[in-house]
Formats: structure tokens, sequence, C-alpha cells
């Protein structure tokens, strides 16, 4: 086997950046290799990241493509619609949101939106909300501790990114359907924030600290295009299939990942 690139290596190690940020890397890397190249780099991206649908998409689009170049730009035209997300969700946030984790998606809404207070949920293990915590501090938000959060829900919507929205409910991090549900108790909604390019028809796994929320625990999953209710996203996740070479790897990973 030849020598894994360094930069997917790198690409494919990264626990820090969101699903959006590795696939315009991963996209990027995949474009300048050879095409004999692509498989493995593909498998290692995919090993290294089994429940980020763009990754996903991505692999389809290169596989696809007559040459690793055009699969890469016609994945990046379509990530680049979803730039289109943080317009379409600003006006559905209220004036107090409380958000989870890291999502880059997410970080752009607020910052159009300025809400008067944002709160983020610490979203241990790994603390990722208290980046996203100082990522927005020139609109004073703070790190709450999750189990502060989740019991006292001092918000008027939970705000959440995604890795992947598949028929079988939306992939992001541990404690995003506790914050889903806690929004509901209290009668406030939860608007997920995803993008055209984390649809995908099939259920990827949801290792560890990931988890799977069922759509029905969501009132919108926000697109390009705006706003979509649970079944309309899953309608809509179930039209982006992969290509067929994936099966095989897919199968792998829910096999390790179950759940």
């Amino acid at each position: 086997m030849s020598r894994l690139p360094a930069t997917v290596a790198a690409i494919a190690s990264d626990r820090r950046s969101g699903a959006r940020e590795i696939a315009r890397a991963a996209a990027e890397a995949l474009a300048g290799l050879e095409p004999e190249r692509v498989p493995e780099a593909v498998r290692a991206l995919l090993l290294g990241h089994p429940a980020m649908a763009p990754l996903w998409r991505l692999a389809s689009a290169v596989l696809e493509a007559p040459d690793p170049a055009a699969g890469a730009e016609r994945f990046l035209e379509r990530l680049r619609l979803d730039d289109r997300v943080p317009e379409a969700a600003a006006p559905l946030l209220p004036d107090v949101v409380l958000t989870i984790s890291w999502s880059s998606t997410v970080v752009r809404a607020l910052r159009l939106r300025r809400p008067r207070e944002v709160l983020c949920m610490a979203s241990e293990p790994g603390g990722e909300g208290r980046r996203t915590a100082r990522a927005l501090a020139e609109l004073g938000a703070r790190a709450v501790p999750d189990e502060e959060a989740l019991a006292t829900f001092p918000a008027l919507a939970a705000v959440v990114g995604a890795d992947a929205v598949g028929p079988g409910g939306l992939v992001n991090k541990v404690r995003t359907a506790a914050l889903c549900r806690a929004a509901h108790e209290r009668g406030l909604p939860a608007i997920a924030l995803a993008g055209e390019t984390k649809l995908l028809a099939a259920d990827l796994p949801a290792p560890e600290p990931f988890e799977r929320v069922p759509l029905g625990l969501l009132d919108a999953v926000v697109l390009p295009d705006g706003p979509a209710g649970p079944q309309e996203a899953a309608r809509r996740a179930r039209a982006a299939t992969l290509h067929p070479s994936l099966a095989p790897l897919l199968e792998e990973l829910r096999r390790a990942h179950p759940g």
C-alpha cells in the first residue's frame, strides 16, 4: 500500500475542526491526487470521520467523476451553496439562544442575528462549547456547564449544528438530544443548521462522542433554501445517495460502531 499523503493523514486525524471545515480541506487534498491514490485516501478520511456526511458526499462525488479534481470541484460547488444557511437561519433565531459543541455554520448565523444573549453548553467531553463562546466573545457569549444548561434551559431556543442528517436522525455531539428535549419540555423550538451537504440517504454510524438525534425532536432543519420540517428533511436526505463502491466500507463502520 502506498504511503498516505501527509495532508490526508492530518485531515483524517483532525479532532478540532467541524464537518464543513474538514470536508473543504479534504476536497482540496483529493483534487491533487492521482486517480489511483483516491480510494486509499477516501478510506482513510472516512475511517477518521465516519459520522461526517460531507466527507461521504465528497467521496461519492470524487468516485463518480472522470478525475479527482472534477469531482472535488463539483462537491465544493455544493459546499459553497451551504454558505446560504446562516442567512436563512438568522431570522428564525430568537433573542436568547442556547447551543452546543462547535459549528462554524451556527457561529456565522449568530454573528448575523446578534442575539441579546448567547449561551453555549460546555459540551463535555472535549469542551467545544467553550471554543464557541470564545469565538462569539463580541456577542458576550458565555459557556454554561452541561447539566446546569439542561436543568434550567436559560434560553428561548436550542440551536444546534449537524455532522449528518439521514432518514433515521441527525448526528451531532452527545447531549444534543437532551438539549432538544429540554427545549420542547418548555414549549420552545429546537433548530438545526445543516446545509445540503449534510444530507445523506444512509444513516451513518455515530461513535462516541456523537449521537443520533431523532428528527422528531427538531422543529426545523435549516438548508440553503430555508427551513425544512422533520419529514421534509428526511425526504430530502433519502435523495442523497452514496456511490455504490462505498457500501462495503459503510457496513464495516456500522459493525464497528453500532447504534
